[in-house]
């Protein structure tokens, strides 16, 4: 969107070369910046800022909607995919393995689960039912349905930071098959938000 001039890598071992351990993560040269808001302040102070021609109101406005997304539907995919026992046993634990050889490929899902576990107990999210994360990302969705109205981007005619984030998790949710498909099936009774993936998807992600 920004139209930097990055090259991506895809490594199996991502989220041990981060500082942080999660991913994504820039690096230029010799730094490394983790994770998504930092990536975007460290552009930032570059001069590349995609919500430049915001008022500071629009902005306050964008940054409360990524803070929705970062608190609701970034826990609500660690709760599925780690805590949802079909989710996990079918395709989590397979796949996070996958990459290493046995044992690891045994003892490292099960590690990386009580770490996620460890994580969303701190947040509240650990003891919530299946039907209440339902509930949490459904309202998530409405909120997002509603600030995106019949605009082509969360913020109007162009893209900001609000619509990298929310495009990464609305069109992983949509597009991954999972034996548990609510989050996906909440979204999809929000058509302006599937077709939002569909253009940012087009204009970005797709070759010509």
């Amino acid at each position: 969107m920004a139209e930097l001039p990055i090259h991506l890598e895809e490594r199996p071992n991502a989220e041990f070369m981060s500082p942080t351990g999660k991913v994504p993560f820039l690096k230029l040269q010799n730094v490394i910046v983790p994770e998504f808001i930092p990536i975007v302040d460290f552009v930032a102070k570059k001069g590349v800022r995609l919500s430049s021609g915001l008022t500071d109101a629009q902005r306050a406005d964008m940054f409360a909607h990524i803070a929705l997304i970062e608190e609701v539907l970034k826990n609500a995919e660690l709760y599925i995919i780690w805590l949802e026992d079909s989710t996990y046993s079918e395709v989590t634990r397979r796949r996070y393995g996958s990459v290493y050889l046995w044992p690891l490929n045994q003892i490292l899902p099960t590690l990386k689960r009580r770490e996620v576990s460890r994580h969303l107990a701190a947040l509240g999210w650990k003891e919530k039912s299946l039907d209440a994360v339902a509930d949490a990302v459904d309202s998530c969705f409405k909120s997002l349905s509603s600030k995106l109205a019949h605009n082509e981007c969360f913020m109007g005619d162009f893209p900001t930071e609000l619509d990298a984030l929310a495009f990464g998790h609305l069109y992983t949710i949509l597009t991954t098959e999972l034996p548990n498909m609510d989050l996906a099936n909440s979204m999809r009774k929000y058509p302006n938000l599937t077709d939002f993936c569909r253009r940012i998807d087009q204009k970005y992600f797709t070759a010509n």
